[in-house]
């Protein structure tokens, strides 16, 4: 099949496709009763729960943690769950008594809330949940009573005066209250439900939603029906969070101090049992005035811990200017102000390291960082780290730096060396101890023993007074920054615009339906369809014209109607006639095709329209004066002969049988230069007639009468008649009905042409609508 100049390629089909706006607008066009039904359904519903549901309000506290400092990850998440926890939320729910919930009238005007009846509610762990009823008499007394949950019948628990109750707390059934100050403002009664203690906690749990924009700050958010409670709740929660974050703080400086006074009295004790031992070991020795050996025992102590000193000096250089170097790496940015002073702080550090404490050079190099830090500080809170005075301050700051660095680099080098000639000085003291008496060398070394012990208690002690002095003092300050305040309205207040959401939504998503189900349509419905799946050129478009079921019935009532529906036997400038003229035209006169002079008309299923769309195209190339000849070659279903009102036999079947000659079974029909040949007689095997030598005769012979020659042949799933006669004619064209042939059965049919020598010349439209058909439709009805 040369399929060449009509098939494009898939990735260029794909690559050019668009969406078809225009297909859509059409589907929801006839579907407009899906979207209609659709936000009906939607809206209705919605509309009634909107309207039933209660109101809803929401309190949010803010917690500031004012003099926490960093981003501590680990401390961000014990606080979230210490305020998530199941035992914080019994707390609260104990505290404030939320296993109660007021039962509201249906008119939201008459809302009865909490702080209308009660001051203070509170409950147990375990309070008897059920329905209960507090009544008020008039006369200054009050009714509790409790509804069984079998029968309904109220049971009285408490009869007291109201005056009293406002004064003193009421207990019973595992809760607790006090009624409002303001006995007037009570209604005659009021039912209220005591809910289960683990429901209510758990429903707390739900409804709390923290949130944590920086270590330094928490906001506790809260929604409840009732704006008094939700406020208290907030609050409370607030509270609790407060407390329990300064009790840890306090409990863990408490424990801190208790570890470093264990450690000092350990320090203490060994210090006192060194100096009783080196006050003994002094009085045995016999030696014990010889200063020659004080001296050099004072001497070997001092050379110990000056060697200790620069080792400790060295190794703090060292890791200050390993800090450097990790900072170096990548380049400041004056925006950056975290970075930027965590680089000068090291530099700050190192300049004031006790190794330089008596270096001239060093303290003037201080002195100059100082005061140029200074200056750039003001310039940058009055103006921006990208001013120019800035930059120039930052410029001479770096100078500075570099030459401390080289201080440092310098000095860590003469620390090297010191620490060489200062341990060569001890090993020469240790080897002169060796000519000592062994009772002068224990001397020694107990003096020395004592020494470090009376450093390591001195460590000790600064340790528990830093220690005390911080406990004095309050680490981190943490209050309540913005209290929650009841809310004067309900966050849900808008109903008519929650409502008309509502309706929107339901609109939207009528039309979201209309749109899938358009995409789950897999019919051909336009041109664009069938360029796109079909891969071939469309020919025309038909209107439809009221053909749906025509197919359905039987061959003489199809007859009639199409009979009736003849559209382009009289001239008539319809928009139908005239898309069968537009359809002419496309093949006679189509450059790529060439001449046509024998052309089948096929469909891929029965109801396609393919045998009206033969006898209408017949008769408009019949009226351009051309000498046209209709041949019904659907040997098992013609229909064509009830169509034209000619005799069915003898038909082109006989024929192709050697039964009559051609010249007998061409009829006339009513319309000038149109003639036909009917199916004739049913035959077991058409398409080998179709085949046959008799069948090339047949073209030979009718080529030379006629100027064109329409084949009306069975649709490509009832037989495969059209597909062996197409192999022996100019062209063949395809009838596809809108809205009914599935694109995915066309192509599996259109696979019968793959290998075979037959022209497909293009694709019919059939049953389209008349706008798409013809496009100058307006001008027939002007």
């Amino acid at each position: 099949m040369d399929l060449d100049a009509y098939v494009f390629e898939d990735g260029a089909a794909q690559e050019g496709q668009k969406v078809d706006i225009s297909r859509y607008w059409k589907a929801l066009k006839k579907r407009w009763w899906v979207v209609a039904i659709t936000a009906v359904v939607v809206a209705v519903p919605w509309v009634i729960y909107v309207k039933q549901e209660k109101p809803v309000y929401e309190a949010t506290a803010a917690i500031r943690f004012t003099s926490y400092v960093g981003n501590d990850g680990t401390l961000m998440a014990a606080r979230y769950q210490k305020i998530s926890s199941r035992s914080f939320s019994e707390r609260v729910v104990s505290e404030l008594g939320l296993v109660l919930s007021i039962a509201q009238q249906e008119d939201p005007e008459n809302q009865i809330f909490r702080k209308q009846v009660f001051a203070k509610f509170t409950s147990s762990s375990n309070p008897i949940p059920g329905r209960y009823i507090l009544r008020f008499s008039g006369k200054g007394d009050f009714v509790l009573s409790r509804l069984a949950e079998e029968s309904g019948k109220e049971m009285e628990l408490r009869r007291g005066d109201v005056i009293a109750a406002t004064l003193d707390t009421v207990t019973i059934n595992g809760f607790s209250f006090q009624l409002a100050s303001k006995t007037s403002s009570f209604p005659p009664e009021v039912v209220f439900n005591i809910s289960g203690f683990r429901s209510a906690v758990k429903s707390l749990q739900n409804r709390i939603r923290v949130e944590m924009p920086d270590p330094t700050m928490m906001q506790v958010t809260l929604r409840d029906s009732d704006p008094y409670v939700v406020t208290q709740t907030v609050n409370s929660l607030a509270s609790v969070v407060v407390q329990e974050s300064q009790s840890t703080a306090e409990g863990n400086k408490a424990e801190q101090l208790k570890i470093l006074e264990a450690q000092m009295d350990r320090a203490k004790a060994d210090l006192e049992a060194s100096n009783e031992k080196f006050k003994y070991a002094l009085q045995r020795s016999t030696s014990g005035s010889d200063i020659a050996f004080q001296d050099k025992v004072s001497r070997r102590n001092t050379v110990d811990r000056e060697l200790t000193d620069l080792k400790s000096y060295r190794e703090s250089l060292k890791d200050l200017l390993g800090q450097l170097g990790a900072l170096s790496s990548s380049p400041a940015d004056p925006e950056d102000r975290q970075t930027l002073e965590t680089r000068w702080l090291v530099f700050k550090t190192i300049a004031n390291h006790k190794v330089f404490e008596n270096n001239a050079i060093m303290a003037l190099n201080r002195t100059r960082l100082e005061s140029l830090e200074k200056e750039w500080d003001d310039v940058v809170t009055r103006v921006s780290a990208s001013a120019t005075r800035a930059r120039e301050l930052q410029g001479e700051i770096d100078k500075l730096h570099n030459r401390i660095e080289d201080l440092a680099r310098t000095r860590l080098t003469t620390l090297e060396r010191d620490i060489t000639q200062k341990g060569a000085e001890l090993s020469q003291l240790r080897a002169s101890f060796e000519q000592l008496t062994g009772e002068k060398i224990e001397l020694a070394d107990l003096q020395r023993e004592n020494q470090q012990k009376a450093d390591i208690y001195a460590q000790a002690l600064s340790a528990y007074q830093k220690a005390r002095l911080e406990q004095a003092s309050k680490i981190e300050t943490i209050d309540i920054l913005d209290p929650a305040i009841e809310p004067e309205l309900p966050i849900n207040s808008n109903k008519r615009a929650k409502a008309a959401g509502g309706g929107v939504f339901g609109f939207i998503f009528g039309i979201f339906i209309v749109i899938i189900w358009e995409l789950s349509d897999r019919t051909i419905k336009t041109v664009n369809d069938i360029k796109s799946h079909l891969k071939l050129n469309v020919l025309g478009a038909i209107p439809q014209i009221g053909f749906d079921n025509v197919f359905d019935f039987q061959d003489q009532e199809k007859a009639k109607m199409i009979d009736q529906q003849l559209v382009t036997h009289d001239f008539s400038p319809t928009p139908i006639s005239e898309a069968y003229r537009s359809l002419r035209t496309s093949i006679i006169y189509n450059k790529k095709v060439g001449r046509v002079q024998t052309l089948v008309l096929t469909s891929t299923a029965p109801g396609d329209g393919k045998s009206f769309t033969a006898a209408n195209f017949s008769i408009t190339l019949a009226q351009q004066k051309t000498s046209t000849l209709l041949v019904d070659t659907d040997l098992r279903r013609g229909v064509q002969h009830n169509t034209f009102g000619v005799p069915k036999e003898p038909g082109f079947s006989n024929f192709l049988c050697g039964q009559v000659l051609g010249s007998d079974i061409i009829n006339e029909t009513h319309i000038p230069n149109l003639w036909m040949i009917s199916c004739g007689s049913l035959v077991p095997n058409p398409s080998e007639l179709l085949g046959s030598l008799q069948m090339r005769r047949f073209l030979d012979e009718m080529r030379r009468k006629f100027d064109i020659i329409i084949f009306d042949t069975p649709p490509l799933n009832a037989a495969t008649d059209a597909v062996v006669l197409g192999t022996q004619v100019d062209g063949v064209t395809i009838v596809v009905r809108a809205g009914k042939t599935h694109r995915e059965v066309a192509r599996q049919k259109l696979e019968l042409f793959q290998n075979l020598e037959a022209k497909i010349i293009g694709v019919i439209l059939n049953g389209t609508t008349v706008d798409l058909a013809h496009e100058g439709y307006s001008y027939y009805h002007y």
